[in-house]
């Protein structure tokens, strides 16, 4: 799935009717049939309303209602799938004029969350023992859930990149160099490490002799920037740790200059064609045994192990944190993570907790098996050991910023990217970036910046050769 459609944010109803408008208690307790004759309303049941987005929630989240519904009778869960078009406003347009079928919880990725907030759509949690330590989460979903100063979401499941590797070939690779190094009377290097490093990858590139149906070492669908943001992750500032700081914007600095000087020379040493690839013939492509080495989301190990099992795919694989660019290069890739969220329009918020509670913290143990989605919880046991490394990846991210000034800002990232990779002056390009940002955040069309100077350029060849 192309990060296109993770980053499409709805658009919000702003003005609201006559002020606040709560929601009408008559339209909340009137239910349907309890298969006796009497209604919801008759037995005193409240009903909560639960909407999403993504149809492979719905198995889950019916099962969960069922049981939460039959272990008390103090409110009944109706779990309802809503079109991902203009959500976040559907959501606001039925809060505003107290519908009936109103959301109480909904789900949301967490970069909608700040439209949410400030539309008066979120409350606070109320379980704030939770987000002040990192015992039950990790401090990247705690920041994607925490705007302007307070917790308005509980985080539910993560989508984040990594790096994969076949192992039956990176084994063959290091047990040739070793025999090399033997037959030439040297001890053993670091040839039996795995690659840490970008630098890394094109040394192994250098000297691997790629067995039959390799068709490149290292592919990625270069024209995504969920799988290109980590070349910058580590030296960009969007909005702070949480994402929602204007005065914490810093994209135009050396540092990322450099990263992004790297990042158009791989297009020397991994020729890939912007226009040709996508995510999913790259990941096709790694289950066909024609890559060494690709990027790729969490979703990857449900595709991987269906291949498995039809046959397609027979070796084996690892998931690695994304490669750092180099020894003084370090990378951070990027996340997004959707949470639960209690209506701020909600009179029923106290029972909304509670079952947001039930759902994480009581039934998650199916969560990944029913959804092929990874939660945002420390301590989760996958039956299928790759997802902990996608995990650790996520434990090191940058959640995606949930300011409405940058909604566009990855876009602009993506083209600047698919500019350099074509050619265009890394400098010239993250300074009309940064600009750019800048004009949308101040609203000052004349924002410039001075022309930094070029650092000084790692060359790719010349570390390679042990060169300065």
């Amino acid at each position: 799935m192309s990060f296109r459609t993770r980053i499409v944010s709805a658009v919000l109803v702003m003005a609201f009717m006559g002020g606040l408008i709560w929601v009408a208690a008559s339209g909340r307790t009137l239910g349907s049939d309890d298969g006796d004759g009497g209604s919801l309303f008759a037995a005193g049941r409240t009903t909560i309303n639960l909407w999403y987005a993504d149809a492979a929630l719905t198995d889950y989240l019916n099962e969960v209602a069922v049981a939460y519904n039959e272990s008390q009778s103090r409110c009944r869960i109706e779990p309802s799938l809503r079109s991902g078009v203009e959500y976040l406003e559907a959501i606001s347009r039925a809060s505003v004029e107290a519908d009936r079928d109103m959301p109480d919880v909904y789900v949301i990725s967490n970069d909608a969350l700040e439209k949410a907030v400030l539309a008066g759509l979120a409350a606070p949690v109320d379980d704030s023992a939770a987000f002040e330590n990192t015992e039950t989460y990790p401090q990247t979903a705690i920041d994607a859930v925490t705007c302007h100063d307070a917790v308005y979401g509980y985080p539910f499941y993560f989508e984040t990149a990594a790096l994969l590797y076949n192992k039956e070939y990176v084994a063959a690779a290091q047990a040739a160099e070793e025999d090399a190094e033997e037959d030439a009377g040297e001890e053993s290097g670091s040839s039996a490490e795995l690659p840490s490093t970008i630098l890394d990858i094109i040394q192994f590139a250098g000297g691997y002799d790629a067995p039959e149906g390799v068709s490149s070492v290292f592919t990625w669908d270069v024209g995504d920037i969920f799988y290109n943001y980590y070349f910058v992750g580590n030296m960009i500032d969007v909005g702070g740790p949480c994402g929602d700081d204007s005065s914490r914007i810093d994209i135009y600095n050396a540092p990322a200059i450099r990263s992004l000087q790297v990042y158009q020379q791989l297009n020397q040493f991994f020729s890939i064609d912007t226009k040709s690839v996508s995510y999913e013939s790259v990941l096709s492509d790694f289950i066909a045994g024609g890559l060494v080495f690709t990027v790729a989301t969490s979703d990857a190990v449900q595709t991987i192990a269906a291949a498995k099992a039809d046959g397609s795919f027979t070796g084996d694989y690892g998931v690695l944190q994304l490669p750092d660019i180099s020894d003084d290069l370090q990378t951070r890739g990027l996340s997004v993570t959707s949470c639960l969220v209690v209506n701020g329009y909600s009179e029923e918020q106290t029972e909304a907790n509670r079952f947001i509670r039930y759902l994480l913290y009581e039934k998650s143990e199916d969560f990944f098996p029913r959804t092929g989605k990874p939660l945002a919880q420390n301590g989760c046991r996958y039956p299928d050991e790759h997802m902990d490394g996608f995990f650790s990846a996520y434990a090191d991210s940058v959640p995606i910023s949930k300011m409405r000034a940058t909604s566009n800002f990855w876009m602009l990232l993506e083209n600047a990217f698919s500019e350099i990779w074509d050619g265009a002056d890394p400098n010239a390009a993250l300074k009309a970036l940064y600009e750019q940002t800048m004009i949308q955040i101040t609203g000052n069309d004349g924002f410039s910046v001075p022309a930094l100077e070029d650092p000084e350029k790692i060359d790719i060849n010349a570390e390679l050769s042990g060169g300065e």
